[in-house]
Formats: structure tokens, sequence, C-alpha cells
């Protein structure tokens, strides 16, 4: 393959199909033979364009989704305003990041090891059943209050709210979530204006990573739910709740911090 050729291959390949005339939105094999055939008349085997691709550095891949690149223009005034009410509220008020996490019977699929040409089969619930996780992180003690429930709704996150004034029963609880409709509803407004010992917070929009609880999530999921089918979603929860009782609060502000 020419020099020439390699070139056109690889300017191909960091364009969108669309602009060469293709009705797809990615490139494969077979329509960069084709191509190449129709700008520079040149014929060349799918053998041939793959290793022109993995010499030039290419590799097949899945992509992975990612938040767009925009900024909440009031990211410094938020960040400030719930760093302010932690240092207003004192000591002895509670400072929480909270977060819900959808949990279901259908597992995730993650790498892990197999024998060659013996990929590992999962299988499936049939048909997926799914409940929600709440939880909520002390960022000083480390301690971990979850809640169940059915939905991820404004009605059950109230329910939740009203689960860690039971929890934290006195004292004032500065309370920082993400921007999730259910935390901005009206009714959850509300229902703050009737419960003021519990401020809520809002992080920036885009910066869900700013939020720790994330990170709990994803050892749970990691640690539970990847590669294995549960025989009914009863012993998934009882799953869920073995985690959570193992976790200790160094534990837990530990994989906050990663």
């Amino acid at each position: 393959m020419s020099e020439s050729v390699r070139g056109k291959l690889v300017e191909l390949v960091q364009q969108d199909p669309e602009q060469a005339g293709y009705l797809a939105t990615f490139w494969t094999v077979a329509m960069l033979v084709l191509a190449l055939a129709d700008t520079l008349r040149v014929h060349l085997s799918a053998s041939a364009i793959r290793q022109a691709l993995h010499q030039a550095k290419l590799a097949w891949g899945r992509p992975r989704l990612a938040m767009p690149g925009q900024t909440d223009p009031q990211k410094a005034a938020k960040q400030w305003a719930i760093a302010q009410a932690v240092i207003e509220a004192g000591p002895e008020a509670a400072g929480l990041y909270a977060d819900e996490s959808r949990i279901q019977l259908l597992p995730l699929l993650r790498a892990m090891w197999h024998w060659v040409g013996e990929q590992i089969c999962v299988p499936t619930p049939g048909t997926t059943v799914t409940r929600a996780v709440f939880g909520a992180l002390n960022i000083r003690s480390g301690q971990w209050t979850s809640l169940g429930r059915e939905h991820l709704s404004k009605e059950d996150f109230i329910a939740f709210l009203e689960h860690l004034l039971t929890v934290y029963a006195s004292g004032p609880i500065i309370l920082i979530v993400d921007n999730y409709s259910s935390h901005t509803a009206g009714a959850v407004k509300t229902w703050l204006t009737e419960h003021s010992r519990l401020q809520l917070f809002y992080l920036p929009t885009y910066c869900s990573h700013l939020n720790p609880v994330e990170n709990i999530w994803l050892r749970l999921k990691g640690q539970i739910a990847a590669n294995r089918l549960y025989g009914s979603l009863q012993r998934l929860l009882d799953a869920v709740d073995s985690f959570f009782d193992a976790m200790t609060p160094a534990m837990a502000l530990a994989w906050a911090a990663e």
C-alpha cells in the first residue's frame, strides 16, 4: 500500500461517513474498501485495510458516553454557597452528599478472564425488574445512610428526606445533590419550607462527578452486580444490604475520594 493511499485511509477514518456520501454514523472496513475504490480507484482487500489501520495505531473499540463540554456559569457561586453553608452550620451539622441509583435484575456485563475461544455466557432473567436505592454519605464521619424504594420519583425522594430526618434526629442537615428532576420538583421545595432543619443545595449542572456518592455506586455494582444473575430480586437486594453492612465509614470515605 502506497503512502498516499495510507494517508487517504487515515483521513477517511477521521471524517464523518456522511461527508463522503455514506448513510452511516461510523466507518466499517467494508465501507473503507468501497470509499478507496471510489476516490482513488484503488482496490484493496479487507485484510489489507485492517492491517493498515492497525499500523496507523487505530483500533476497533466501543466508544463511551461522556457529558457535553459545557460549564455551568454559576458553578463557582454554587460551590461557594455549599462551602459557606457547611462552615456556617458548624461542626454539629451533618454535611451529606446524596444520590440515587437503579438496581436491576439484569446483570451488568464487565470484562473478566476466560479461556481463549470459550466466551462466558451470563444468563438473563427474561424480564428485568428494577428497584431504586437512595444513599447519603456524611462527608465528616463517613456514615452511610440508604433507603430502598420502588421508584426514583419526587415522592420517593421526599421519603428519603424524611428518612434522613429520622437518622439525624437533631441538629441541622446540609444535603448536597445533583439537578435530577425529582430533586428540583415543586413538591420537594414545598416540603423543604416545612422542614427547615434540612437545607438542600444543588451541585453545578454538568458536574455529577463532584458527587462522591457516584463512586459508592460504582463499587456496589462492580462487586455485586457484574456478570451475575441472582435468582430473585430479593436475593439481589439482600446482596446490596450485605455490601452496605460491610462498608465501614473509612472505606466509604476512601472510595468517595477516588
